[in-house]
């Protein structure tokens, strides 16, 4: 419910959204907010997205475009990519510029098994317009 519907707001209404749906749930939910949070199925219990944040080892040769430092949004957003590429569903990441959008995306592309996947890659940007296509 948190991403469904609460996904595409901004910081200070993402507080306000997670306060509404913990009072409306009437579940004992975490006393921080929603977002951040997961539910760990296999222990039946909320974790905080930090705690799955892994130590970052710099790679050796790899472009600097490529990198991807492991945050809480990072390891967040690609944990729901790859939720929504298991369930085979479409998924849009949107935000403002240099918010490790595209390199979030590549990283967990990079990562799929390529005999069951194949990626075509179109790049947009803000100057990207219909007439370019």
């Amino acid at each position: 419910m948190i991403w469904s519907l609460g996904g595409a707001l901004v910081e200070s209404d993402r507080d306000k959204f997670s306060d509404f749906l913990r009072n409306l749930s009437g579940l004992i939910l975490p006393s921080s907010s929603l977002y951040e949070n997961f539910f760990n199925i296999a222990n039946l219990s909320f974790v905080r997205w930090d705690e799955k944040v892994p130590e970052y080892v710099a790679p050796a040769n790899r472009k600097f475009s490529a990198i991807l430092v492991p945050t809480v949004d990072t390891v967040r957003y690609a944990w729901l990519l790859n939720q929504m590429v298991g369930l085979k569903k479409p998924a849009l990441f949107c935000g403002d510029s240099g918010t490790a959008k595209t390199v979030t995306v590549q990283s967990c592309f990079r990562a799929l098994d390529i005999d069951k996947y194949q990626v075509l890659n179109i790049n947009f940007s803000s100057r990207t317009t219909s007439l370019d296509f």
